[in-house]
């Protein structure tokens, strides 16, 4: 498992790295006059949690228990607001804190039992605690959301909690919601039986990761990839939805029940005769020849460079280039080796869509091509979202996150990281995450996890009769490297931040969620069928401009009038 070192000789799987349960003659004693709030024991979960970190959360709990000690000897007057020590049973403690976000994965750990008669909270719950003095609702922070009810309900158990609302999405303080949908989530089958295979709209079918006929699914894709490449836009589109449809079928494609293909939509007789042929031959002779194509092979690779779209790639093609090598040579840059500025991105007068930033963008992708094109594990990605989180914290506090793209999608390994974040206050969170973005890049550059920007963008407001599909939120999509640490490899990713106010956040999730085929029918499905306007930044209805704010992920589906889609089964594209 990925960045995971032997724990020291003093700690073990079940025991946190402090531990105070009883009487002991190292446990601080205040002077007898200082008003003792309830004491408030804290496990914290050693797995999905770097043993730095694991240092650093108990080094908080000590430090801050010696201050209070001090300041309560230095002011008898004072009122202790927060008396918290760790504790090394789950069973005794009042909060558990965890970096893992799933059940499946905390029940490795704790027993189900126990764990729904705690509070459940990420780490930043108790770097927060501290700082404010005070226990704060565990509402803003719930780390596991199977028990996002049992979490709050067990928390009132610590004083404090009606003086700073839970985090809630809604149109006003009665109604709260889920926080989030994770992708282990149990799919509904009655969700699942109201979906069609043989609908028009992907967005109405179900579409798993990986399908009965994949093999025959990543053929087509080659002519699909070929049609790309060469700008052919409408047959591209048609061997799209071919794919979207395949990937829905739920049986093996055998002679036997091929004739039902032709009840299926945008199959038509060329299609039909490709599968045909794949059947008894279990390749597509069109696919094949596109695949040992030379001008393909060349077209196919500068488009995995940033920047690069077919229409440039085939541009430097007639230049006479073929390889990346050959790239590197012609953009003059060096191998692993990227010196390109772009924090200048950062000021609000540098237009990000220049043709220097974006020649900018195509040599810190070639020189960090290597590095770039190598997939991230879902644990990494989930440790990428934490630390982002927690640096953000130190920018603006109570915000949220929720990874999006294949992550979500249920992808074992991802190209790149989507994180869609907002703030948790319903009224004020639009005002609250407006510049955001920029103060996020800016300190975690100065950290040294941001070494380039590769596009930043601000807000703008949605229109219902905008026609491009480029989302009006607030974004920057940047390089990030852990780090020099000799635990770790030092390699350099891909990630995307999006932010989004609260009223359309859960609009940006679905949309950033994907796949591409399922958001293409989303909003074919919205203009078509209900006279609306759907993208990333918000739902609007056309012929007025009435805007919808969902207040969860269901409702926004429910507003353009589907069944609820869970996110693995939104793989509509190859």
């Amino acid at each position: 498992m990925p960045f995971k070192r032997p724990l020291s000789s003093h700690t073990s799987d079940d025991e946190s790295i402090s531990s105070h349960d009883g009487p002991s003659s190292k446990r601080h004693i205040l002077p007898c006059n200082i008003k003792e709030e309830k004491l408030l024991l804290v496990y914290i979960l050693q797995a999905k949690i770097h043993p730095e970190t694991m240092s650093e959360l108990a080094a908080l709990v000590e430090n801050y228990k010696s201050e209070r000690v001090n300041k309560s000897h230095q002011e008898p007057s004072v009122v202790s607001k927060l008396n918290i020590e760790l504790t090394s049973h789950a069973e005794k403690a009042d909060v558990i804190v965890t970096g893992t976000n799933m059940r499946r994965r905390l029940e490795r750990h704790i027993d189900w039992s126990i764990a729904k008669t705690k509070a459940i909270v990420t780490p930043l719950w108790l770097r927060d605690s501290v700082t404010s003095d005070r226990p704060l609702p565990c509402g803003s922070y719930v780390a596991i959301h199977d028990i996002e009810d049992e979490t709050s309900r067990n928390y009132d158990i610590v004083q404090d909690t009606s003086s700073s609302s839970p985090f809630r999405f809604s149109s006003g303080p009665e109604k709260e919601t889920s926080w989030q949908t994770e992708p282990d989530e149990p799919i509904d089958a009655t969700e699942v039986k109201s979906l069609s295979h043989n609908a028009k709209y992907s967005c109405l079918r179900s579409s798993p990761l990986v399908c009965p006929n994949q093999t025959l699914v990543n053929e087509i894709d080659i002519i699909r990839r070929g049609r790309n490449v060469e700008g052919e836009e409408r047959s591209m589109l048609s061997y799209s939805r071919a794919i979207s449809v395949i990937k829905a079928y739920p049986h093996v494609i055998t002679e036997r029940n091929f004739q039902d293909l032709r009840e299926l939509p945008f199959l038509g007789e060329k299609l039909l005769s490709m599968i045909e042929e794949f059947l008894k031959t279990d390749r597509i002779t069109d696919a094949q020849k596109i695949l040992a194509d030379p001008r393909f092979q060349s077209l196919s690779a500068f488009i995995t460079i940033h920047g690069i779209g077919p229409h440039s790639a085939r541009r430097l093609y007639d230049l006479g280039l073929r390889t990346l090598e050959e790239l590197e040579r012609y953009y003059e840059v060096r191998p692993g080796v990227s010196d390109e500025e772009t924090m200048s991105l950062l000021d609000t007068e540098v237009s990000a869509n220049t043709e220097d930033a974006v020649e900018k963008s195509i040599k810190i992708g070639l020189a960090l091509r290597h590095d770039l094109s190598q997939t991230i594990p879902r644990d990494e990605v989930e440790e990428i979202n934490r630390t982002i989180m927690r640096e953000l914290g130190h920018v603006q506090k109570g915000c949220k996150s929720v990874i999006a793209g294949g992550y979500r999608r249920g992808k074992p390994q991802s190209n790149d990281v989507d994180i869609v974040i907002t703030h948790a206050d319903w009224h004020i969170g639009s005002q609250k995450v407006k510049g955001l973005c920029r103060k996020l890049v800016q300190r975690l550059y100065e950290q040294g996890f941001v070494t380039h920007v590769m596009h930043l963008s601000g807000f703008h407001k949605h229109k219902a009769l905008r026609t491009h599909h480029w989302d009006s939120l607030e974004k920057a999509l940047t390089v990030f490297v852990w780090p020099h640490n000799l635990s770790r490899r030092r390699v350099y990713r891909r990630v995307d931040l999006i932010f989004a106010a609260p009223e359309v956040f859960w609009t940006a999730v679905v949309g950033w969620t994907g796949s591409t085929m399922f958001q293409r029918d989303l909003r074919l499905w919205a203009k078509q069928k209900k006279g609306m306007k759907f993208d990333s930044s918000g739902i609007s209805r056309r012929h007025d401009s009435k805007l919808y704010h969902p207040s969860t992920e269901r409702d926004v589906f429910k507003a353009l009038g589907l069944v609820y889609v869970h996110p693995t089964l939104r793989n509509a594209d190859a």
